[in-house]
């Protein structure tokens, strides 16, 4: 027993490490227009923003404010001309954690990840995005963002 025992250790010390899993370029390409998208939002790069969309994108907005629950539904074009006429605009950073992507056939995706509106260090908000993205040619286009949004930090 003592032999067997012996030998299976041998064999994995000198066994070569598990192969890591490879990297999904979809999944990273994906990962990236989000944040991205984010990022100019946040620095409000509103001219990025276009480009980042795919025809006729929408957004579904489910927050929390004063104790009540709305949804807003908005086509990005009427979402991009109420950020444009903002007479005070905030600049802020959306870090994502707890990221998952799935990437069905090469042309649609979906992201869910957790984030937090960070405000000059101060967090201002946090909740939930779901981000479906197509394939439009090589890039990856956002056809909708639907988000919960409650006020503080998580």
């Amino acid at each position: 027993m003592r032999h067997h025992v012996l030998a299976i250790v041998a064999l994995a010390a000198v066994a070569p490490p598990a192969a890591a899993q490879p990297v999904d370029a979809d999944v990273v390409a994906v990962r990236g227009t989000v944040e991205q998208f984010l990022d100019d939002l946040g620095h409000r790069r509103l001219d990025a923003l276009p480009s980042q969309l795919a025809p006729k994108a929408t957004l579904v907005v489910v927050r929390q404010r004063d104790g009540e629950w709305t949804t807003s539904h908005q086509t990005a074009d009427e979402w991009l001309a109420g950020l444009r006429a903002q007479a005070s605009p905030t600049t802020f950073r959306e870090p994502l954690t707890n990221v998952t992507i799935h990437v069905e056939s090469g042309r649609m995706a979906f992201l869910r990840a957790d984030f937090t509106v960070v405000v000059d260090g101060d967090v201002r908000s946090h909740g939930i995005d779901y981000f479906t993205l197509v394939k439009d040619n090589a890039a990856w286009k956002i056809v909708n963002l639907g988000y919960t949004s409650t006020p503080g930090p998580p």
